[in-house]
Order: structure tokens, then C-alpha cells, then sequence
């Protein structure tokens, strides 16, 4: 891949390749740097119903190979992705979009050879945030290969706990409530000695992870073009936050080629 994503800001004017434009960008902290990637149209869209599938879908039109490239190199330095339930039930029915990363195709190959370059493991280990524990055991079984954790509230059943817990999947209550407290969640996973948490479920995750203070980083690759419809998702789903949360822009990039006659700008935006 050549050299030719243009640099914007801060930078305007450089250019680079692609390949390793994300990799290596998510520091090595003390404590849990929690980071999230999207890809959105110009309306806003991130997922829009499909007529042959019970849930929603990235739309065609703004899903590409570039974006889905950079979105692995997020995953590729991850110690823990933070997945949701939904993503488990879609996998049930087949209608999930792939697996969870790091990636098997050949593509990928260089960057499953970098985490053995760096001495983490073979893939992130995997937690599966869910109030509603519906989540069907037998899709967590195909990353048995993984450390896996429920993430749930803190007054959840126990006994709706124990089907987990008998599978070896360890459980993490955080909060006094039915919901996820995001601030205890980063501080839980601080003592199991995570460090880069890639978030890669829906907005409603993306919600209690910003109401929790808990996101470090966001990455938004914005899709030039627009979408329309009446029944979409969008970045973040929950009440409205007050004060509202800010994300000061650190970079920004200009990527000519997909979606083709659009192009995509890939933003990168947080502390």
C-alpha cells in the first residue's frame, strides 16, 4: 500500500501508508487505556437495518477493506477487546459481521507476527458486556482459547450467574446496579493487569463507557457520503449527557480511495 493517506492535522501536508498508519498508536500505560473505533456516514449512520437479517448491519455502502484494515491494527495491540451480547446472539443466527479480531485471513498475517514480536499473546482475551446476560454459551465456547469474562451489574442474580461460571467464564460485577459502572470496570481491570482494552461493541457500551469516564480514546472513520432512513444507530445510545463530554481532535486523515467516488476521513479524537 503506498504512501497515500494525507495527513490533515496536525501535520497537514505528510502523507503515509495505510498499512501501520494505527499500529503501535495506543500507548503503554499503567492502568487500562480503553479505545473504540467506528465508521459512520455523513448523517451519522453506523448501522442500519437489513432485509434479510433480524438485526441491524454496517451498511454496504460505507463498509470497506481500508477501514476494516485499520480497525484490525486497533485490535492487533489490544490486551482485552470489550465485546457485547448482542454480537454473541448474532453469532448464533450466523448474522454476526466476522470474528472477533485479530483476523485469520492471510491479510492479517503481519499482524498476528507483530503481537508474537511484542510478546503478547496469540488474541486478546475477551469480555462480553451485558445486563441482560442473554448470551448464548455455546458462542463463547469457540474462544475457549482466550481468557473470557461477563461484564455485568452489580445486583445481578447469582444464580443467573452460575451457567458462566460452570463454563469457566469468569464474571466481573461492577456497580451497585443493574447497569455496567464503567469507572469500577476500568478499575477491575486494572488489577487484572490490563493495559490496551479496544471496545468494539455498540452505543449503547459506547454510552456507559463516556458516562463512566472510562473512554480514553475514540477512532471515527467518517465515510463521505449520506444514508438517510428513519431506523438507524447511531455512536451512542443512552440519556443525554450532562455536561457534555468532550474529545478533543489529535489527528486527522484524508483517504481518497473508498469508499469509491467518496473517500473516508479517518479521525482520531480523545485524551
Amino acid at each position: 500500500m503506498e504512501d497515500d493517506i494525507l495527513e490533515l492535522y496536525p501535520s497537514c501536508g505528510q502523507t503515509h501508508a495505510l498499512k501501520g498508519l494505527y499500529l503501535q498508536q495506543i500507548p503503554d500505560t499503567d492502568g487500562p487505556f480503553i479505545y473504540t473505533n467506528y465508521i459512520c456516514s455523513l448523517d451519522g449512520r453506523i448501522a442500519l437495518p437489513a432485509e434479510d437479517r433480524a438485526s441491524s448491519q454496517v451498511p454496504p455502502a460505507i463498509a470497506n477493506a481500508r477501514d476494516w484494515r485499520l480497525f484490525q491494527e486497533l485490535a492487533a495491540q489490544a490486551d482485552l477487546l470489550i465485546s457485547s451480547a448482542r454480537y454473541f446472539r448474532q453469532a448464533a443466527v450466523r448474522e454476526a459481521q466476522a470474528e472477533l479480531p485479530v483476523g485469520l485471513a492471510p491479510d492479517f498475517d503481519d499482524l498476528r507476527a507483530w503481537r508474537r514480536e511484542q510478546g503478547l499473546s496469540p488474541q486478546p482475551d475477551i469480555a462480553v458486556f451485558s445486563a441482560s446476560l442473554d448470551i448464548p454459551l455455546e458462542t463463547l465456547a469457540a474462544y475457549a482459547d482466550r481468557n473470557r469474562y461477563i461484564v455485568t451489574g452489580g445486583d445481578t442474580d447469582p444464580q443467573r450467574l452460575e451457567p458462566f461460571r460452570d463454563a469457566g467464564i469468569e464474571v466481573l460485577q461492577c456497580g451497585d446496579g443493574r447497569d455496567v459502572d464503567a469507572a469500577d470496570l476500568k478499575h477491575r481491570l486494572a488489577s487484572l493487569g490490563y493495559r490496551r482494552v479496544y471496545a468494539i461493541a455498540g452505543p449503547s457500551v459506547l454510552h456507559a463507557l463516556v458516562e463512566g469516564d472510562a473512554l480514553d480514546r475514540l477512532y471515527l472513520t467518517t465515510a463521505h457520503c449520506l444514508l438517510g432512513g428513519r431506523e438507524f444507530d447511531t455512536i451512542a445510545w443512552g440519556p443525554e449527557f450532562s455536561p457534555a463530554r468532550n474529545m478533543p481532535l489529535r489527528a486527522l486523515y484524508l483517504d481518497r480511495h473508498l469508499p469509491e467516488g467518496a473517500g473516508q476521513t479517518l479521525a482520531v479524537y480523545g485524551r
